[in-house]
């Protein structure tokens, strides 16, 4: 019998929440974790993506409009900061669902990437810190290490290549569902996959072969 239709399905989903919590408490935390650095890159520190997912305070069509007017209003500003900060491959800015996205693939560490920012124009990040859910304290700049936690917190989790050594449990069938399922329980956002064109370059290089300049 399938679990399907207007009266089955919701029993099925009731019970898929209820088995996955009781998983939750039994197991406690995974043991996997956010890849920042290394693994997924082809060498250590180059192109290494961030998927920043920022839940907007106002969800409705008012309060996106306002997302975008903000976005739009600094978006020049930001362009030219990433220009020179000198490590950007690339970077989108979208909404999706409620949530305010910031996309990029870049070389170096998580944490001095955003650092580099704050120094180009935190007030940028002041301004949307103000259409967010539970921003950090403000001005950025006075508070560097509480926004670069909060940055990193909505990191989206990025599921390695090997997924076995971060999840050590998939090596036994019987465990994968369950391994997970409990990772998608604590991380509602995921990078599953990441495909280079030009693996091993970093910007700078790219940018000066092909005599872009900055």
């Amino acid at each position: 019998m399938k679990w399907q239709g207007p009266i089955l399905g919701p029993i099925r989903k009731a019970f898929q929440t209820v088995l996955t919590n009781y998983w939750a408490w039994r197991e406690g935390p995974t043991t996997a974790h956010a890849v920042q650095v290394g693994g997924l890159a082809p060498s250590d520190s180059l192109q290494v993506p961030m998927n920043l997912v920022m839940p907007l305070r106002d969800t409705t069509a008012v309060g996106r409009a306002n997302a975008m007017a903000a976005i739009g209003a600094s978006i020049q500003e930001l362009f030219v900061g990433l220009d020179n900060v000198g490590t950007v491959h690339f970077a989108r800015f979208d909404i999706v669902d409620g949530n305010l996205c910031m996309m990029s693939i870049f070389d170096g560490d998580p944490r001095g990437y955003i650092r580099d920012f704050i120094a180009l124009f935190g007030n940028v990040f002041d301004a949307l810190m103000e259409i967010v859910v539970d921003p950090p304290t403000t001005p950025c700049e006075e508070h560097v290490d509480e926004f670069l936690d909060w940055i990193m917190a909505h990191d989206a989790f990025q599921i390695p290549g090997a997924i076995t050594e971060e999840f050590p449990g998939l090596k036994r069938v019987a465990n994968a569902p369950r391994d997970l399922v409990l990772a998608m329980h604590e991380q509602p956002n995921v990078q599953l996959g990441i495909y280079r064109g030009y693996p091993g370059f970093s910007a700078a290089q790219v940018r000066d072969r092909l005599g872009v300049g900055w």
